[in-house]
């Protein structure tokens, strides 16, 4: 698969040496749509290891004729809790614009794979979480019809691990108290964008530079920041079609470590096991050692989830450091404004498109153990492009550890 990433690395930067780099192409669509949608939906999920309930969504876009969005987002069942976001609120009408984000759930599971890296098997526990808290606010300043764009994010959050449990939900070990976690992110990102829509690109590229800091909010904890590079390159195929290419690096540049002696990291997380309990030992180990690694190195942006390496779960694979290369076919075959009300759903739809990707990416440690080891993801997709700015999205990928199904509201690779 290394040959797979370097023909895409190749393509990449053939189609970059015929960038309009004088001038981008001409828009088709305002970058600051005010058509008015809405969604209320109900969606179940059942998850091994983790539980089942189902989700209830409300999403209401530009409100007022405006580009403000709101969406409420509650969970019920084996996680449960509210999410909720203002979008897009405009401070200064087609220049500034404010986001707020707000997460409180009362209960929830990650998994918790052996190791950091690539070469982590599936097998996993499951961390059961009491209380999941984050609080974000963002301002993005914007000029040249959104061609160029810095946007300023504050973040906090906090999680308690309570327990952790097999794979099958059975009880490995207990926190008493709950293992808490706290963090705090403040971050820039400056985009440069030279392609033909701002919505739906099919020509031109695209640049996003991303630089966060994770200071350390207690002593045993890493002092780090990250910096990442996201390319798009649009290639148009005919009138309505294009191939996407795209390039992601981030890096994790650490300052200072956090606490690398075992012994005192377990005493932190609280917890114990009996003498013989070797599964409960291995456990708490397990976790034990991921802390470690992360204090040492610091943690780059994960891979797996809906938007790089889609047949994997969410954050699947991390470490220090996390390279990606894809491509996509997109073939717009409806085309043209289509107003639909469905009353749980009115939008206008103005493309319905088929797409076909291939993804290879790899995390590690050290920048030259990237590409060791790697993994790849194949699939299909479905999109209905709105001229709300949405883009709803349903994509199945399949790769090593099997298949896996999303919806979301976003093309990947933003």
């Amino acid at each position: 698969m290394k040959r797979l990433m370097m023909v895409l690395l190749l393509l990449m930067s053939t189609a970059a040496t015929a960038m309009p780099w004088d001038e981008p192409p001409p828009r088709r669509n305002d970058p600051f749509p005010t058509e008015y949608a809405h969604m209320l939906l109900p969606l179940p999920y059942r998850m091994p290891g983790i539980g089942e309930g189902y989700f209830l969504m409300g999403y209401l876009s530009n409100l007022y004729e405006t580009t403000g969005d709101v969406a409420v987002v509650l969970a019920k069942g084996d996680a449960e809790g509210v999410i909720g976001q203002l979008d897009e609120l405009p401070l200064i009408e087609d220049r500034l614009h404010l986001q707020l984000f707000d997460m409180r759930i009362s209960k929830a599971s990650i998994s918790d794979y052996a190791e950091r890296g690539m070469g982590a098997g599936a097998d996993f526990n499951v961390l059961e979480l009491d209380a999941v808290s984050q609080q974000s606010a963002e301002l993005t300043l914007s000029g040249w019809q959104r061609r160029l764009a810095l946007t300023a994010r504050y973040a906090r959050s906090s999680n308690e691990v309570s327990a952790i449990r097999d794979a099958n939900g059975d009880i490995l070990t207990r926190y008493q108290p709950p293992s808490e976690t706290r963090g705090v992110q403040r971050s820039l990102r400056a985009m440069l964008d030279l392609t033909d829509d701002y919505q739906d690109p099919r020509q031109g590229w695209r640049l996003h530079l991303d630089f966060a800091d994770h200071p350390a909010e207690a002593a045993d904890n890493p002092d780090f920041y990250t910096l990442d590079w996201n390319l798009l390159y649009f290639l148009p195929v005919n009138d309505v079609d294009t191939i996407a290419f795209n390039y992601y690096r981030s890096d994790a540049h650490l300052r200072s470590q956090g606490e690398l002696d075992p012994a005192v990291v377990a005493a932190s997380l609280g917890g114990s096991c009996a003498p013989l309990d070797t599964v409960c030992i291995d456990a708490a180990a397990q976790r034990v050692a991921n802390i470690i690694a992360a204090n040492r190195y610091g943690t780059a942006t994960a891979l797996g989830g809906t938007d790089r390496l889609r047949s994997y779960g969410d954050g699947r694979f991390t470490g220090a450091h996390m390279e990606f290369v894809g491509v996509e076919f997109r073939s717009n075959f409806v085309q043209g404004a289509t107003p639909f009300d469905f009353f749980i759903w009115k939008d206008i739809s103005t493309s319905i498109q088929l797409a076909l990707f291939a993804e290879s990416g790899t995390v590690a440690e050290t920048t030259d153990a990237l590409w060791d080891e790697h993994r790849e993801s194949v699939g299909i997709g479905a999109r209905l492009v709105s001229a709300s700015g949405s883009v709803y999205r349903a994509d199945w990928a399949y790769g090593d550890e099997g298949a896996e199904f999303s919806v979301f509201f976003f093309y990947p690779w933003r």
